[in-house]
């Protein structure tokens, strides 16, 4: 899955899948800090990461998602993000890589 985020907001482009979930972007440091806390889709943490918001990724990602196992693979990624340690202290958010 791929989150790309703009001055104008965030859109996710395959949500099926959920194996290499990732941010793409074209914005610098504080271009893309500001979209992310604008649009309540996270924050950033360093140049090339950046923690989003389970829910919010969850609620976008789940109105262009086709495929019929979906949730199964959902919680398949936040479990295999769990082990890994990408997830915030709250369990609310997911470390990602951010793509240039």
């Amino acid at each position: 899955m791929i989150v790309r985020v703009t001055a104008e907001g965030a859109v996710v482009q395959d949500a099926d899948d959920l194996g290499r979930l990732h941010l793409q972007t074209d914005l610098d440091a504080d271009g893309l800090r500001a979209a992310l806390t604008t649009t309540g889709v996270g924050e950033l943490i360093d140049a090339d990461n950046a923690w989003l918001d389970l829910a919010v990724l969850r609620s976008t990602a789940q109105l262009v998602a086709t495929a019929p196992d979906w949730a199964d693979q959902w919680a398949g990624m936040t479990a295999y993000a769990e082990k890994k340690g990408w997830l915030s202290p709250d369990g609310r958010s997911v470390q990602v890589h951010i793509e240039r």
